[in-house]
């Protein structure tokens, strides 16, 4: 049987490698013991001891508690001039749609739980658009997102048409946050909805009492406008602005007035309008399941693709790297088997094929694990956008079947209280 000859180079060269995955694994499998710390020691009861709690307090020496619309996040697709998404760029992106609107989703649940943490706020809910009656409004767009960085950019408004301010905001997960076992049941994108929370906090707090009052009436006002506005239009004066170079013309709507709290079509407006607050606190019953349904699956996509990510930055190119080592591993395998019978050599040739194997397979496995996660999350994404389950509300001892997405209902909701007013005010016109 003919013998393979190899010169020294290559044979030295082969020696290396495999020596280098050796000693990688044996260093993989020692631990070390880090030295004590060498400065002073303090343990027991002392002046450092933290009492009470460390969670961050957050005043609120008022009265009045404004309501926050947050609108489902814009994805932030790249788009055409004509205002059709450009598929092209998404591709060079490596943004996947449907998870990209799941996000848009996940990220306005999450920004909605970071600021029932701070009770200086009304209620906060998640709404398909700002078509919505609320004092304040939380404009979010995704601008980046790949489960290693995650940047948003929000501008909060309130209900006069105020810009109260813009900001973008950037995180990066760590590298390790996943092998902490504390973090089993925590997000890693956290951070940026805390930020996210205390802006708002912080700019709520540069509003006067005069402020929030004028807000909350004109909020008010601007629902009841779209009852009857030949009546309460007089009491508003609304008009386009566009004060700041670059900035989006929108529009603003300044008190004129305020009808006597004891008008009775007011009354009735306020009555409707509590109504239609139930029906968005319906639907926070179905983002928060959403948000429940996703979680896991999104989880283990970010886990999952953080890994990808780490290791594809390390050494390049993470499918031709692991290809390269996969077949150099391989090589060296049956190299040594052709040149040594010695046991070292069946060492070695088992050693190298086995992290061929160890590599290829991991890589392929976890290429298998995202796209079936990727998966499960495009179909209760496009479950929440395609359709909810038909809702039967009671009201005035009768049901009224809504179906449809959860824009679509709701728009059929605000159709059935505007035939309500329709009617109660026509009962009034009628003569005793």
């Amino acid at each position: 049987m003919p013998t393979l000859i190899l010169g020294t180079s290559v044979c030295t060269a082969i020696t290396r490698a495999l020596l280098g995955f050796t000693l990688l694994i044996l260093t993989a499998c020692q631990s070390t013991t880090p030295p004590l710390n060498t400065g002073p020691l303090l343990v027991g009861p002392g002046s450092q001891t933290p009492l009470g709690t460390t969670e961050k307090v957050y005043p609120y020496p008022s009265n009045i508690f404004l309501d926050i619309a947050i609108p489902v996040f814009d994805p932030g697709f790249p788009k055409h001039q004509s205002g059709e998404i450009d598929y092209q760029k998404i591709k060079q992106a490596g943004i996947w749609p449907q998870l990209r609107r799941a996000e848009a989703k996940r990220f306005a649940v999450s920004s909605k739980k970071a600021l029932d943490n701070i009770p200086a706020f009304g209620a906060v809910s998640v709404v398909p658009s700002p078509n919505t009656s609320a004092d304040l409004y939380i404009l979010g767009k995704i601008n980046h997102s790949d489960s290693q960085l995650v940047s948003l950019t929000a501008k909060v408004i309130d209900s006069t048409g105020s810009i109260w301010g813009e900001k973008q905001f950037r995180h990066t997960v760590s590298d390790g946050f996943f092998r902490d076992s504390k973090n089993n049941n925590a997000d890693p994108y956290q951070p940026i909805f805390n930020q996210l929370a205390d802006y708002v906090y912080s700019l709520l707090l540069q509003q006067s009492e005069t402020d929030k009052t004028r807000i909350q009436q004109t909020s008010l006002l601007r629902y009841a406008q779209t009852y009857s506005p030949e009546t309460f239009s007089p009491f508003l004066h609304s008009h386009i602005v566009n004060n700041h170079i670059g900035q989006q013309p929108h529009w603003r709507h300044n008190l004129t007035g305020f009808p006597n709290e004891k008008n009775r079509m007011l009354a009735r407006i306020q009555a409707l309008r509590i109504h239609d607050q139930l029906f968005i606190d319906k639907l926070q019953d179905h983002y928060l399941q959403f948000d429940a349904d996703t979680a896991e699956p999104y989880r283990i996509w970010q886990r999952e693709a953080l890994t990808e990510r780490i290791t594809a930055a390390e050494v390049g190119n993470k499918s031709a790297q692991s290809g390269l080592l996969s077949g150099a591993m391989i090589l060296g395998g049956i190299l040594l088997d052709k040149n040594s019978q010695s046991s070292s050599g069946q060492i070695g040739k088992f050693a190298a094929l086995l992290g061929a194997t160890y590599f290829a397979a991991q890589s392929l496995e976890r290429n298998a694990e995202l796209k079936i996660h990727k998966a499960t999350i495009d179909e209760m994404g496009e479950s929440l956008d395609v359709t909810l389950s038909p809702s039967v509300i009671a009201l005035d001892n009768k049901t009224i079947e809504l179906t449809g997405t959860s824009a679509e209902q709701y728009q059929q909701w605000k159709a059935h209280l505007l035939k309500i007013y329709q009617v109660e005010t026509a009962n009034d016109n009628q003569p005793l």
